[in-house]
């Protein structure tokens, strides 16, 4: 398992829920790591204009292979 610190930058809509946030982060985040990751804590840095900012703590399988 590798642990993975990450700084998001994320629109936000309105209304945006909680659930649907998790939901964008958790898309974002398996694109930023090219790989499906689990997330263990976000947490909501900043709001600036129309943009979420936001830190995540995520997890990877370490033996991960998108490759058939």
């Amino acid at each position: 398992m590798k642990l993975h610190l990450l700084h998001l930058s994320l629109p936000l809509s309105s209304p945006l829920s909680a659930p649907q946030l998790e939901q964008s982060l958790c898309q974002q985040v398996d694109r930023e790591l090219g790989q499906p990751a689990r997330l263990l804590r976000w947490s909501l840095t900043a709001v600036e204009g129309d943009r979420a900012w936001v830190e995540v703590v995520a997890t990877t399988d370490e033996d991960y292979s998108d490759l058939d």
